[in-house]
């Protein structure tokens, strides 16, 4: 059985005329859950039976279920709390055993069910009274609808719409949920609701006074339970899938090594991984400091939005603080370190690293996220020596080598430590946790204004050599490089291709050189759609939004969404532009690898530009776009193995 929410094909939105609500969104995802959360205007045992199955998923996998909810009050209770605080528990205890008492007969082993539950602490109820801004009882009710589903590997899934827990919320009446989940989530709309209910669920919500489930109550429903754990189900650790075994695989390397590189193709959950390593080595008392690094504002928001779910379940209070972009909170990180996570662009982490004692460092785990990207001259020089008291290193790439820098790869080993652990493209595809997908290489040859531009290139290196600055090797392929990823040549096989396949324009991300030539290249998408944008610069996250909302279905950009942005509904990659490292292509494909809930037949497409050799060529080897396409080829036969995940 499927155990984590992203393999549930949601909707994002079920209504009673077409969906059954409990059949077709609450069951599935309570049955892949470890914590619900739900905030409701009326609560009734009733409701509770009504995702029993559900319920019984959720304990298995030890799993808990937070409640804030409202009691049925009639109309004397509200005539009762407008007299004056001091009746307020007194009335809230009578509307709640009155609700109880109400029950129909036969409902012995419901209300069981409901005892069990609370008396074995796997349901925590809180009940939300409104008040004045003087924290005083005021005439209404609380009537929030909001539900929050997380599973094992910290995804979430929130719902809001106007089902109560009842029975006649879930199964009677006309209702509708608006659904929302945390993998394709670049608004930041989940993430906001699970503050919010933890808001509400802590008492420090504006107009209402959230208290704890009165005793008399609890002990009123103790009385239901009927032996032990109902439903015939034990209270085991529901098993993780076979296809993501991986993962723990990768922990348990870590954990031996303590410091190391876990080499994860896009997709298959580094992410997750780092985030289970860090919360042992916090709960095991190991750690109490936890230092991130990355690069790209868009990928540090996405850590931020996982370093605060994962606060949420430690044992102890920590703090996040970021530093880069807007966010200016480095400070505190240097100054108390102590239960505190410091996430920050690379270029502002040594004062951080600084800021640690010999002390300190035993205690703080370090991950650098794209690690590979450790590996430049300016990190060399500022990082070179300030991790070296810190005992746990872990960095992640699905590229951890840097291809033609041998030094920025010795210096990523002494900084962080050498690959422990690898789970690769091949590994990912044929497990299904990436998708299959087609291989479309269109094949061209240099121009003469190519092979003009290219001369002069050689001309520059020899004036340098002759000078005494010689050019290296590395500059002089970038050079060369350069001239063919923005050769004309390529802009008219866009065209027929794409006249030919406008369909792969459809959740379409398209890799240029330049602005300029991007300009060109969307001439002939606009010929095909008007739903397109470029993306560019730093502050265009609105762009992105668009698009992971699919108010946008094609972006055309550099470099920028290279990495570490995880929008699933992507299909197609366009790569008008690739580098000679494979490093730049497996990022760049990984775009539109991830699998995707809402189309479980997903089937990927990569479009290739391969520059051939021409007939003057000399060179009996192959060029490095024709080695890369014998490599996808090679890649785009593989056939996920679902029988054996």
């Amino acid at each position: 059985m499927l155990v984590t929410l992203p393999e549930i094909q949601l909707a994002t939105e079920y209504r009673s005329d077409v969906d059954d609500l409990v059949r077709d969104f609450y069951l599935p995802c309570l049955e892949r859950s470890v914590l619900y959360r739900r905030a409701v205007g009326y609560f009734t045992s009733r409701g509770l039976s009504a995702a029993a199955q559900g319920l019984a998923a959720l304990i298995k996998a030890d799993g808990k279920m937070f409640l804030v909810a409202s009691p049925l009050f009639v109309g004397e209770d509200l005539i009762a709390i407008n007299r004056g605080y001091a009746a307020r528990e007194d009335i809230v205890e009578r509307a709640l055993l009155r609700g109880l008492e109400s029950v129909a007969e036969g409902s012995d082993e419901r209300l069981g069910f409901l005892a069990w539950l609370i008396a074995e602490g796997r349901l925590d109820v809180r009940i939300a009274i409104p008040v004045d801004d003087d924290r005083k009882p005021r005439h209404g009710i609380y009537h929030e609808k909001l539900g929050l589903f997380s599973d094992r590997s910290d995804n979430l899934v929130a719902f809001t719409g106007s089902a109560n827990e009842t029975s006649g919320g879930l199964v009677d009446n006309f209702e509708t949920v608006d659904v929302f989940w945390s993998w394709d989530d670049s608004q930041g709309r989940v993430f906001r609701k699970a503050e919010n209910f933890d808001r509400l669920w802590n008492n420090k919500t504006r107009g209402l006074e959230v208290v704890s489930f009165p005793d008399a109550v609890r002990n009123a429903l103790i009385k239901y339970r009927q032996g032990d754990y109902p439903h015939g189900s034990s209270r085991t650790n529901a098993p993780a899938p076979k296809r993501w075994r991986h993962q723990n695989e990768a922990v348990a390397k870590f954990l031996e090594h303590e410091q190391g590189i876990l080499e994860m193709a896009t997709g298959t959950g580094k992410t997750h991984t780092a985030l289970r390593i860090a919360k042992q080595l916090i709960d095991s008392n190991q750690v109490d400091s936890l230092i991130v690094a990355a690069d790209g504002n868009d990928l540090l928001d996405q850590w931020y939005n996982q370093l605060t779910l994962m606060c949420r379940s430690l044992r102890e209070q920590f703090a996040v603080v970021r530093h880069y972009g807007s966010y200016k909170e480095r400070d505190q990180f240097v100054l108390d370190p102590l239960c505190t996570i410091f996430l920050g662009s690379r270029a502002n982490l040594p004062p951080a690293l600084r800021a640690l004692s010999a002390v300190q460092g035993k205690r703080t785990l370090l991950i650098h996220d794209e690690v590979h990207r450790l590996g430049s001259l300016r990190n060399q020089r500022e990082l070179t020596g300030l991790s070296d008291s810190i005992r746990f290193r872990l960095g992640l790439s699905a590229t951890p080598e840097r291809e033609y820098d041998q030094d920025g790869t010795t210096f990523i080993e002494n900084h962080v430590g050498p690959v422990i652990y690898r789970f690769d493209l091949r590994d990912a595809i044929a497990r299904g946790i990436l998708s299959p997908f087609d291989y479309h290489p269109i094949e061209w040859s240099p121009d003469a204004v190519d092979r003009a531009a290219i001369q002069q290139v050689y001309k520059r290196a020899a004036a340098r050599e002759a000078s005494g600055s010689p050019m290296s090797k590395n500059d002089l392929w970038i050079e060369i490089a350069k001239v063919y990823k923005i050769s004309l040549v390529k802009v008219p096989l866009f065209r027929s291709f794409i006249a030919a396949h406008p369909d792969l324009l459809c959740r379409c991300i398209i890799f240029v050189e330049t602005k300029e030539y991007g300009g060109m290249i969307l001439e002939i998408v606009h010929l095909h759609r008007t739903d397109f944008h470029t993306y560019f610069a730093e502050d265009e996250s609105e762009t992105l939004r668009r698009f992971a909302q699919a108010e946008l279905e094609c972006l055309l950009t550099c470099h920028r969404l290279s990495e570490g942005i995880d929008v699933r509904s992507i299909r197609t990659v366009i790569l008008l532009s690739s580098s000679r490292a494979r490093l730049e292509t497996i990022q760049r494909m990984g775009r539109c690898l991830r699998v995707d809930p809402t189309n479980p037949s997903k089937r990927s497409n990569i479009v290739d530009f391969i520059r051939t050799r021409s007939e003057d060529d000399t060179n009996d080897e192959p060029t490095p776009d024709e080695d890369r396409r014998d490599w996808l080829l090679e890649l785009s036969q593989i056939q996920p193995e679902l029988e054996n995940a």
